[in-house]
C-alpha cells in the first residue's frame, strides 16, 4: 500500500551527522494492491436469529464506496462481497483465506464484518446466513475459523471492522449464553507480539462499531456506525481537527480515521439514542495511535495534490528538476510527513510546484538540511545519558547480559521510536553485540544520535527516554521497563497511594457531554468539601497554575468540560497540595449549579476494604457478626509513610493494623483476606503485614545474582495466631498477594481459596536515573516463600524440571478450588466497581454477599467448620 523512498544520492555529500529521510509515496509496480472482505448477514435460515436488514446494505455501501475510483479503486477481482445467502460460514472462510493469500507487504487487507454474533462456548462468532443458534459452534463463524488465515498475515497493512451486534437478537432457550469475550479476534489478528513490552504492530488496526454489551443503532437505511465511517472515509477524517500535520492531504490514514471514529460516533449516537443507554454508545478502536498507513483518498484535497505532483513530474522530464528531487518531491506532496522540517519543506515544494522558482526550493532545503545537523556534543552527550543505564544492568539485571546487547536494544528502540530503519552500517555493527568494547558503544550510540540529527519528538530528553525504554523493553521482561518524568508521576501515585489532588474518581458521561462523579475519595478535599457521586462537572475555573502562580491575564482560567476526555480534565484539576481550584456542579434534584472552591491536598487511596459501609463511611468488616466472621479485602500493597502534619502512619499495612483491631474489639473467630485481582506492590509493606499472622517466622527469602545479596525476611512482631484465615486468590493475584497467600499457607496459618495465581515471582529494584530525572524499573531478584518453592511463571517456562512440575504460582488447597465461569467473572468485577462507590447521602450502601459469590461462600463455609469445631 505505501512504499517508503529514501532520498541518498542527493544527501552524499553533506557531512556526517547529517540525517536521512523517508517519506510515502504512491504504491508502486511491486505491491499487489489493496484487497478487501465486506461481509453482511441480515437474514438467517434460523428463525431464532432475528434479521438485521442494515447489515446487508451497509456491507453493500461500504463496497461501492471502497470500489469507487475517487476514494481507493479496488479492482472488481479483488473487492469480495457477502450478503444475503452469499454469506454462508464456508465462503467467509474462503474469502478470507483468499484476501490473505492475495496481499503480500504494504498491501491493504481490509475485512469487514456487518451483522449479528453471539458466544459459542467461550469464543466469539458471528452468524452467517446459514448458521442456527443450537449448533452455532459448527454454522457460524468461530473466532477461531479465522485464525489460520490471520495468523499468515504479516507485512500487510491490516484493517479489521466488526460491526456486530452481539445483544440479544437470537432466541436460545433455556440456555445461558455468557458475553463473547470479542478481544479473541484482535489476538488472532496481532498474533504474538516480540515481547510483553512491545506495542502492537503498526500495521494493524481494529475496530469494534460497539461494545458486546451495547445495542447497535440505526440511523434511516443504514446502521449509525457505517454512516460515520461513511463520512470519514469520504474525506472527513483528512480535516481539522482530525488530520495530521498542518493541512488537509488528500489521504484518509489508519490515525485520522480511528481519532474521527472515536469522537463522532459517540457525537451521532447522542443525537439518535432514545434512551440514555444508546446515548452512551461508542466505538472501541484498537491500533488507532499506531497504525501508520493510509486507507482511502480525499477526492477534492487529492485532486489538488495529484496536480502538484504532476507538475514536479513534468519539471523532472524536463530537466528542471533532477531524478533524487522528484523522488523527494513525490513522497512529500503525495502525504503530510511527521516532522515540521519536513512539512516546511513540502510548503517548499508546493510553492515550486505552483509555479514557484527553482532557486527559491534550493535555498529552502539547503537552509532546512543545514538546520537538522547536531554538533558532535550533542552525539557525545547523548551517549553519557544511556552508558550509566547500561553499566547498572549490566551489573544488576537478573539474567547476566553482556553490555553490548544492552547497547543493541537502546540503539534499535531510539530509530524504531523515531520511526526510521537502521542505518545498514549500524545494524551490521549491532549483529554481533558481545563483541562490543565500551569504546565502540559509546561511539555507536553518539553515531546513533547524531544520524537522526535535530527534530521535534527526539528534543530535551526525549531521544535519552525513548532510547532507555527500548533497551528495557527489548530484554522482554514484562517487569522491566522505563519512565520519563511525567510517567513516573503517574506510577508513583499508584505505588504509593498518595498523591495532590482534590480526590475524585472520574469519567466521561456521553449523553449529558460533561464529566461524571463516579466517587469522591473518602478523606479527600473533595469528599470534605462535599462532592458527591452521580454530581455532573460542567466547568473548571482556575485562578493559579499547577505550582500555585498567578495565571497571566490572557490564560484560559474557565475551562467548559463540553467534549472533554477524562484524561484531559485530570491533567487541569490536578496540581500541589495547598493551591485551589473550583468545580462547577450540576446535581440532581437542585435547580441551579453549585461552585465548589476547594483546595487541593495529599489525597490517600484506600488499599483496605471491608463487607460494606456503616453511615459515616467507615467500613464494616463483618461477614458474620454473630459468628465473628471478618473480612478483609486488600487492593494493593502501598508503601507506608508519615502524614507530615499529624505524624500518623499511613499505607496499606498501617490501614490493616486498624481493621484488625477493630474487629478485635468485638471479638475475631474467623477472618477471610481477599487477595482477588490485587496486582501486588510493594515488598516492605507485605512483610510487615505478613507478621502480623505468623509472627516472628520466616516471611519470604530473595535471591539476586550475587549471592552476598540475597536476604531473608522474618516477622519483628509476635503476631496473632489465634483465629483461623481463609485466603482468596485467582489469576489476577500477583507478586505480594502471593508472598502473603504463599507466607500464610507454607506456614499452615491460612487456607487458600479459589483459583490458582498469576505467577510473578520476581522482585523489581526502582530507581531514579538522574542522567533523565526519569526512573529505572527492572527485575534484580526473584523471591521465595518459606518451602523454597518457585512462584514464578517464567522461571518454570524456563527450567524444565520446574515445568515438568507444573511449579508456579500459588495454588489452592486441596478441595478448595473454586473456578467461576467468565460470566460469573464478570458479575463479581460487577459488585467490586459498586463497592468502590461512596453512594451520595440517602442512596443504599453495596455490600459484599457471599451468596453470590461462590468462592467467597467457601472461605466462610470452612471457616464456619472450623470455628465449630474449635469449640
Amino acid at each position: 500500500m505505501k512504499t517508503r523512498v529514501w532520498v541518498l544520492g542527493a544527501l552524499a555529500a553533506l557531512a556526517a551527522g547529517t540525517p536521512s529521510f523517508a517519506t510515502a509515496a504512491e504504491p508502486n509496480g511491486k505491491a499487489q494492491g489493496p484487497y478487501v472482505v465486506v461481509i453482511g448477514a441480515g437474514t438467517f435460515k434460523d428463525e431464532a436469529i432475528k434479521p438485521r436488514p442494515t447489515a446487508e446494505a451497509d456491507a453493500k455501501a461500504l463496497h461501492a464506496l471502497l470500489t469507487d475510483a475517487k476514494l481507493l479503486g479496488v479492482p472488481a477481482e479483488r473487492a469480495k462481497v457477502l450478503i444475503g445467502k452469499d454469506a454462508t460460514r464456508e465462503a467467509v472462510v474462503r474469502a478470507v483465506e483468499n484476501a490473505v493469500a492475495a496481499t503480500g507487504p504494504d498491501d491493504l487487507l481490509l475485512i469487514a464484518f456487518f451483522g449479528r454474533g453471539t458466544s459459542a462456548g467461550d469464543k466469539p462468532c458471528f452468524f452467517t446466513a446459514d448458521s442456527t443458534v443450537k449448533e452455532r459452534a459448527k454454522s457460524a463463524v468461530v473466532s477461531t475459523d479465522l485464525e489460520p488465515a490471520l495468523k499468515k498475515v504479516k507485512g500487510q497493512n491490516a484493517v479489521l471492522l466488526m460491526d456486530v451486534q452481539y445483544k440479544g437478537g437470537i432466541d436460545a432457550g433455556k440456555e445461558k449464553i455468557v458475553e463473547p469475550n470479542v478481544g479473541e479476534y484482535a489476538t488472532a489478528l496481532v498474533g504474538e507480539k516480540d515481547g510483553p513490552n512491545t506495542p502492537p504492530p503498526a500495521n494493524r488496526l481494529i475496530i469494534y462499531a460497539n461494545p458486546p454489551f451495547q445495542d447497535a443503532l440505526e440511523k434511516g437505511d443504514h446502521g449509525l456506525f457505517y454512516t460515520v465511517l461513511a463520512d470519514a472515509l469520504t474525506g472527513k477524517a483528512d480535516k481539522t481537527p482530525y488530520n495530521e500535520g498542518f493541512e488537509s492531504d488528500g489521504l484518509v490514514t489508519a490515525k485520522e480515521l480511528a481519532a474521527y471514529l472515536e469522537k463522532e460516533v459517540p457525537t451521532a449516537a447522542r443525537a439518535v439514542g432514545k434512551t440514555d443507554k444508546e446515548k452512551e454508545l461508542r466505538t472501541i478502536v484498537l491500533g488507532g495511535t499506531t497504525a501508520k498507513f493510509w486507507m482511502t483518498r480525499n477526492p477534492d484535497e487529492y485532486e489538488r495534490a495529484k496536480k502538484r505532483l504532476d507538475a514536479t513530474v513534468a519539471l523532472a522530464k524536463d530537466g528542471k528538476l533532477t531524478a533524487d528531487l522528484a523522488k523527494e518531491a513525490s513522497g512529500l506532496l503525495f502525504r503530510m510527513p511527521k516532522l515540521k522540517w519536513q512539512q516546511e519543506l513540502r510548503k517548499a515544494y508546493q510553492k515550486l510546484a505552483d509555479g514557484g522558482a527553482l532557486d527559491a526550493l534550493e535555498t529552502a532545503r539547503k537552509e532546512l538540511i543545514a538546520g537538522l545537523k547536531l554538533p558532535a556534543d550533542d552525539g557525545e552527550k547523548f551517549a553519557k545519558q544511556i552508558v550509566p543505564a547500561i553499566e547498572e544492568l549490566n551489573a544488576r539485571y537478573i539474567r547476566p547480559t553482556p553490555r553490548g546487547e544492552f547497547a543493541a536494544h537502546a540503539i534499535r528502540g531510539l530509530f524504531v521510536a523515531a520511526d526510521e530503519p537502521l542505518p545498514a552500517d549500524i545494524a551490521d555493527a549491532l549483529k554481533t553485540p558481545k563483541e562490543l568494547t565500551d569504546a565502540r558503544i559509546t561511539e555507536l550510540l553518539s553515531e546513533a544520535r547524531l544520524r537522526l540529527g535535530k527534530r521535534e519528538d527526539l528534543d530535551g530528553d526525549k531521544a535519552a527516554d525513548v532510547t532507555l525504554r527500548g533497551m528495557l523493553n527489548g530484554l522482554n521482561d514484562p517487569h522491566t521497563t522505563y519512565f520519563d518524568r511525567e510517567e513516573w508521576v503517574s506510577f508513583a501515585k499508584q505505588l504509593e497511594g498518595r498523591f495532590p489532588g482534590v480526590g475524585i474518581i472520574i469519567r466521561r458521561d456521553a449523553v449529558r457531554d460533561a464529566l461524571l462523579v463516579v466517587t469522591p475519595i473518602r478523606g479527600s478535599p473533595a469528599y470534605r468539601a462535599g462532592i458527591r457521586a452521580g454530581d455532573l462537572i460542567t466547568e473548571v475555573r482556575l485562578e493559579v497554575d499547577k505550582l500555585g502562580k498567578p495565571l497571566d491575564a490572557d490564560a484560559k482560567k474557565v475551562h467548559s468540560t463540553k467534549g472533554m476526555e477524562s484524561d484531559e480534565a485530570v491533567k487541569i484539576i490536578t496540581g500541589k497540595a495547598g493551591t485551589p481550584v473550583a468545580l462547577v456542579i450540576e446535581r440532581e434534584g437542585e435547580k441551579e449549579p453549585k461552585v465548589f472552591r476547594i483546595e487541593r491536598d495529599y489525597v490517600m487511596v484506600e488499599t483496605i476494604n471491608g463487607v460494606t459501609r456503616k453511615e459515616n463511611t467507615d467500613w464494616s468488616y463483618y461477614l458474620d457478626e454473630e459468628k465473628k466472621i471478618g473480612y478483609i479485602r486488600i487492593d494493593s500493597f502501598n508503601y507506608t509513610q508519615r502524614d507530615p502534619v499529624t505524624g500518623r502512619e499511613l499505607g496499606t499495612a498501617p490501614d490493616l493494623k486498624r481493621a484488625l483491631a477493630t474487629l478485635k474489639k468485638t471479638g475475631l473467630n474467623g477472618l477471610v483476606i481477599d487477595l482477588r485481582n490485587n496486582g501486588g506492590g510493594s515488598l516492605l509493606a507485605v512483610v510487615e503485614m505478613c507478621a502480623e499472622f505468623v509472627g516472628e517466622e520466616e516471611i519470604v527469602s530473595t535471591k539476586d545474582r550475587d549471592p552476598k545479596q540475597n536476604y531473608t525476611f522474618r516477622g519483628q512482631v509476635k503476631g496473632d495466631k489465634s483465629y483461623p484465615i481463609t485466603v482468596l486468590i485467582n489469576g489476577g493475584s500477583a507478586s505480594a498477594s502471593e508472598i502473603l497467600s504463599a507466607c500464610l499457607q507454607d506456614h499452615g496459618r491460612a487456607t487458600i481459596v479459589g483459583e490458582r495465581s498469576f505467577g510473578k515471582g520476581s522482585v523489581q529494584r526502582v530507581k531514579p536515573y538522574k542522567a533523565t530525572e526519569g526512573q529505572m524499573k527492572y527485575t534484580d531478584a526473584r523471591y521465595y516463600p518459606p518451602s523454597g518453592r518457585n512462584i514464578d511463571k517464567i522461571a518454570s517456562e524456563q527450567d524444565a524440571s520446574l515445568k515438568q512440575r507444573d511449579e508456579w504460582g500459588v495454588k489452592p488447597d486441596a478441595g478448595f478450588e473454586v473456578k467461576l465461569t467468565r460470566e460469573e467473572r464478570i458479575d463479581w468485577n460487577e459488585v467490586f466497581r459498586e463497592l468502590a462507590v461512596i453512594p451520595a447521602p440517602g442512596k443504599k450502601m453495596p455490600a459484599i454477599d457471599p451468596a453470590t459469590d461462590k468462592q467467597l461462600a467457601k472461605a466462610v463455609e470452612h471457616l464456619k467448620g472450623l470455628i465449630k469445631d474449635k469449640k
